[in-house]
């Protein structure tokens, strides 16, 4: 059971099933308005075309049957994956502003790894 579950079905107090239904209420508000849809193979997202989180996508099941869990966790999966070749495929020059930022945080002489692209920059 979720944290989620546990606050609505009150067993962490009155507060919190309060707070939950409350969060509902406006999850269900932002359904009926569109800020948050459904397409036809059940995939959820934000007002800006965003593929929901899994706490805000736990939620919403609660509000509609219409929305498929599995669908939206690979959608967003699949969005995630297309960003990230295309960030590791871009020219990611470092500008003087970030360099120094990055030699204040880490010390001069030090080498940051990106993450993402595995470039590493030697300050």
């Amino acid at each position: 059971m979720t944290r989620f579950a546990r606050e609505l079905s009150g067993s962490l107090g009155t507060y919190r099933k309060a707070s939950a239904e409350k969060e509902l209420e406006q999850i269900r508000e932002d359904f009926e308005t569109g800020k948050i849809t459904v397409d036809e193979n059940g995939v959820a997202r934000n007002r800006i075309g965003r593929i929901l989180m899994s706490d805000l996508l736990e939620k919403l099941t609660y509000i509609t049957d219409k929305v498929d869990v599995e669908a939206t966790k690979a959608a967003r999966e699949a969005e995630t994956d297309a960003f990230l070749e295309s960030y590791r495929k871009a020219n990611h020059r470092r500008s003087n502003e970030e360099l120094n930022e990055m030699r204040a945080a880490f010390g001069t002489g030090t080498t940051v790894v990106d993450i993402f692209t595995g470039e590493r920059i030697r300050l």
